[in-house]
């Protein structure tokens, strides 16, 4: 949960920032997929920064009818162009830090381990307040686990996550949304000395989040999932 704690300090530190705002949402990897259309081509921001940090806990099957409990956190820096006012692609690249994998032998812990994506946001519709946004990622990551009394073990998932947020404009500064994803793809490992692979049980999300405008380049937002599979998430981002 550190690397979330740390994402919401920084939101923080930024919200007392404000200033003059544009109306945005906010990207399935953290983001802010900006729609300014009211802005002219040559004056709206054409790149975007972020940094992010996931917290996720959900249920695996296995090959051989096993099922296991997994948590994951991570941090990911973004890098996305944005060459509409409604469309976002954009890479991110970060660190799965730890969490843990159990199983009915015991808890198997993650070492730290590389992820990466690539993903397409678009804007669909945006009609006075209200704003439909639609989200797309593939993702990739690598870990080793480790049992007490055992030798550690390659760990590598693959995700492609499809979804939607529809939400709503405050002022121009706050944009609460509700979302809902479907995902899949597969996890290899090896567990004691046996090649497995593995999925989620749940193929899901549903959930909601609030967006923040923190100034006319800066925003901000977090996000909570409680079906499905369950997910905390945080972020800031600045655009240019």
């Amino acid at each position: 949960m550190k690397p979330l704690l740390l994402a919401l300090v920084l939101f923080c530190v930024l919200a007392l920032r404000a200033a003059s705002v544009s109306a945005c949402g906010v990207s399935a990897s953290g983001v802010a997929s900006c729609s300014l259309a009211e802005h002219l081509e040559e004056t709206r921001p054409h790149w975007a920064l972020g940094v992010s940090s996931l917290y996720t806990s959900t249920r695996l099957r296995f090959s051989g009818d096993l099922h296991g409990d997994e948590t994951r956190s991570a941090v990911l820096a973004v890098v996305a162009y944005l060459p509409s006012p409604t469309l976002v692609l954009q890479a991110a690249a970060g660190v799965a830090l730890d969490g843990s994998l159990t199983l009915p032998e015991g808890e198997y812990d993650f070492s730290p381990g590389p992820i990466g994506s690539i993903g397409l946001d678009w804007r669909a519709w945006h009609e006075g307040p209200w704003f439909a946004l639609l989200t797309s990622v593939i993702s990739v990551s690598a870990a080793r686990t480790h049992l007490a009394g055992s030798p550690s073990a390659g760990y590598a998932a693959v995700d492609v996550r499809l979804g939607g947020q529809l939400g709503l404009e405050l002022a121009r500064v706050l944009h609460p949304y509700v979302l809902a994803r479907v995902f899949g793809g597969p996890v290899f490992w090896t567990r004691q000395g046996e090649a497995v692979t593995g999925t989620d049980t749940h193929h899901f999300q549903i959930g909601a989040g609030l967006a923040v405008n923190l100034g006319r380049s800066w925003n901000a937002f977090a996000e909570g999932v409680p079906l499905g599979e369950r997910a905390l998430s945080a972020g800031v981002g600045v655009a240019f």
